[in-house]
């Protein structure tokens, strides 16, 4: 890959803004991550898919009440994954390339191959980047050196094939810990990697196997991006939700669903949050349920048969009070933590309508984006077929539009005072106050 081409720089470094997966810390008014166990984003990085091992997608920042402008904007391959970012350089995953591109004025500072596609986002390691493909997992040193890939080993090749002929395979970004990356194989296993040692520590299947219901889906099976906490690593699968024990990949329980989890569980004071049209909260000891669950009504496509119910995507932001979901029809609900009673929903469309031109009539047409929310401060931010936006944490009021050329998939990660997002043109921006 040549140089990146940057688009434009369109602003200045300025008031710290934080959006999208995870620059976890405690909320000013409430809204913190509620980890408590040190596996939190440390300031001024934004380590993975989710911003830390929980997934619980909270920033610890305000002033995002008011319209973004833009410091840059580069052009990567299509379909760039969420950014992780550390010491002012943010990690992007796109096409089959990993780029390292200088968060300050978005210049590339160095671009290196993976051994195939990506199927997942990177996560930074305390001295190395890691970002999966479908054979395994690349690790590269933090300037661009010393790179190493770690096959998952196992079987990767009949069934992965068949799995792929199917439909295509689960996203699953890695989540580091204690220098050990957790990630799930396009096969449908869950694998444990020692990064020191580049090699796998454990390898355990995450599914029963390939199910009916992924057949009638026609839809490979695999294994969601994991949250790790308490020493437990949680994962979602086509047939549910599912835990294991961090050291040696043993099974802790399981949660059967009608619906494939394809959302990142997100662990949060003992209790494990999923989202979709039927979100479940289970304690994360023996996978109790909580709340919510199949026996619970739908947030919406009710009466769907159970072969055609959609799966549950994308993965919730979890707060002190909240846990928001960003939902197949392209519109926000925001949930109590405690009981799973809504607190408020909010069609993106009505956001979406901020930036019309005065006098412009006609629906807004949507393809799903499957981008996961935000909780930043007083504001939640997602990205839409149509842009970013941002609503009240309180009650969903749409606050402001940042449009976008293409459909954003990827969910928006924040540190340093920026907002970096791609969408799926390949068009990468990072937005500040």
């Amino acid at each position: 890959m040549g140089p990146i081409s940057r688009r434009g720089v369109l602003g200045t470094c300025g008031t710290a803004l934080a959006f999208g997966a995870g620059c976890l810390g405690d909320g000013t008014d409430g809204e913190s991550n509620g980890d408590g166990d040190g596996s939190a984003a440390e300031g001024g990085t934004w380590p993975s898919f989710r911003g830390g091992p929980s997934n619980a997608a909270v920033a610890d920042a305000d002033g995002f009440d008011e319209k973004p402008t833009e410091r840059w904007t580069i052009d990567l391959p299509t379909g760039p994954g969420t950014a992780a970012i550390a010491d002012g350089t943010a990690y992007l995953a796109a096409g089959s390339t990993l780029s390292a591109i200088d968060l300050a004025n978005g210049d590339e500072r160095w671009t290196v191959s993976l051994e195939g596609t990506r199927t997942g986002s990177p996560a930074i390691a305390e001295d190395a980047v890691v970002c999966p493909d479908a054979a395994g997992l690349l690790v590269v040193g933090r300037d661009g050196g010393d790179r190493r890939h770690v096959p998952y080993d196992g079987e990767t090749t009949a069934r992965l094939t068949a799995r792929q002929q199917a439909g295509p395979t689960v996203p699953s970004s890695p989540t580091v810990v204690d220098d050990t990356a957790y990630v799930g194989t396009p096969d449908g296993d869950l694998v444990a990697i020692g990064l020191a040692e580049s090699a796998v520590t454990w390898r355990s299947p995450a599914t029963t196997g390939w199910t009916s219901l992924a057949q009638q889906r026609r839809t490979a099976g695999g294994v969601t991006s994991p949250a790790v906490a308490d020493d437990r690593v949680v994962v979602g699968t086509e047939s549910g939700i599912a835990a294991f024990d961090a050291a040696d990949g043993s099974s802790e329980w399981t949660h059967d669903t009608e619906r494939a989890v394809r959302s990142a569980p997100t662990v949060v004071d003992g209790t494990v949050y999923v989202g979709g049209p039927t979100p479940v909260a289970l304690a994360a000891e023996d996978g109790a349920v909580q709340w919510g669950g199949e026996g619970a009504a739908s947030l919406s496509l009710q009466g769907t048969r159970v072969q055609e119910l959609p799966p549950m995507v994308p993965s919730v932001a979890v707060g002190d009070e909240r846990v928001v979901i960003h939902e197949s029809d392209e519109r926000l609900v925001a949930l109590d933590r405690g009981d799973g009673s809504r607190r408020w929903a909010v069609p993106l469309e009505e956001v979406e309508s901020l930036s019309r031109p005065a006098g412009s009539t006609g629906a807004v047409q949507y393809a799903s984006s499957w981008s996961s929310p935000v909780i930043a401060d007083d504001s939640v931010v997602v990205g839409t077929s149509a842009g970013v936006v941002a609503v009240s944490r309180e009650d969903g009021k749409g606050l402001w539009r940042v449009p976008t050329d293409g459909r954003v998939v990827a969910s928006p990660a924040v540190v340093d005072g920026a907002i970096v997002v791609g969408d799926g043109g390949g068009t990468v921006r990072a937005l500040e106050a």
